[in-house]
């Protein structure tokens, strides 16, 4: 199902409203140049209160193993978008709403929780952290408001939902409270978190360290961590949009001739050690090849090594930190 097909499957359920539909107030108005996600409608009267988007990004959604309620950590690009219901619809109905449409579009439930289960999983406490570090476009001086009725109890609702598609898996996650102890405008009013990772390549290329630099740190430090070696996902055949960072590797090598280094290979955590640890071996020794071979560099001067994730220099609890983790380094020998 494509996403035109898919937004009119959740239209037919959560009856689209025009963008910037109004009333009287404060939160009756959309966002200044906000809109809608394509794929998915806002509830039927709801006003766009923040929106934001990341063309790649990771955000966290939750999946229930067993017993116990843990954090997916998801990569691709993000879209956030934070909503006011209309007046006299709950939370419940508003749910609804998205259950049947997600249901309709071939959505499956990762995970979802209503109040009293919501309470048993202590679903809320990490949604409202998540909502605050959001990437939202304008969040003006309202913080309070992504804060404290996210934090507040009862009437609150979570459901993570993900659908495979041609281009990889669509994730979404939805989380709505009613602001029961709200202004006299908004108060008992609807606040929906939206929440969609779609497939996304990152734009590789983008950063690279010129070969002054990397003879500099290594005189200064003795290392270098160079993230601009490129390779799939457990392979270890190099990238071709590698080659701006082997090209200046190799001049860093040229224009000092008595230096001899180890190119030394660096994983995450996921997946075995031994596992990593061979591949790690495999990236490193590829890097030596390809610098013997594409840039003349003598192989005696080159020694590969791996050492998989022991020795990190961020914490693996996050995307961002495993990214930094994954790296190709000069150390002088």
């Amino acid at each position: 199902m494509n996403s035109s097909t898919l937004r009119g499957a959740l239209c037919a359920l959560v009856v689209c409203a025009a963008a910037g539909q109004a009333q009287a107030g404060r939160y009756d108005a959309d966002r200044l140049g906000g809109a809608d996600h394509p794929l998915v409608s806002r509830y039927a009267g709801s006003t766009l209160y923040f929106y934001g988007d990341e063309h790649y990004g990771s955000a966290p959604m939750l999946v229930k193993a067993r017993q116990d309620l843990k954090e997916e950590q998801l990569e691709g690009k993000v879209s956030n978008r934070l909503y006011w219901g209309p007046a006299g619809r709950s939370s419940l109905e508003i749910f609804r709403n998205y259950q049947a449409a997600l249901r309709a579009a071939g959505f499956e439930t990762v995970y979802q929780c209503e109040t009293m289960q919501c309470d048993k999983d202590n679903t809320q406490a990490k949604i409202s952290h998540w909502v605050e570090r959001a990437r939202w476009t304008d969040r003006g001086n309202d913080d309070y408001y992504l804060l404290r009725i996210f934090q507040a109890k009862p009437s609150f609702n979570y459901l993570h939902a993900r659908k495979s598609g041609a281009n990889g898996t669509i994730n979404l996650q939805i989380a709505m409270r009613a602001a029961e102890d709200g202004d006299d405008h908004n108060k008992g009013r609807v606040l929906q978190f939206i929440q969609i990772v779609e497939p996304a390549e990152v734009e590789q290329g983008k950063v690279s360290v010129d070969a002054a630099a990397i003879g500099a740190a290594l005189k200064r430090d003795g290392r270098i961590a160079l993230y601009g070696i490129y390779f799939d996902t457990n392979e270890a055949q190099i990238k071709p949009q590698s080659a701006a960072a082997l090209s200046e590797m190799a001049a860093a090598l040229r224009n000092d001739p008595a230096l001899n280094v180890f190119i030394v290979g660096h994983t995450d955590n996921e997946g075995r050690v031994d596992s990593n640890l061979a591949l790690s071996r495999r990236r490193a020794q590829a890097v030596v090849d390809a610098l013997g071979k594409q840039y003349a560099i003598v192989a005696a001067r080159l020694q590969a090594q791996g050492v998989a994730n022991f020795a990190p220099v961020a914490s693996n609890a996050s995307e961002e930190g495993r990214a930094k983790n994954r790296r190709v380094e000069m150390v002088v020998r």
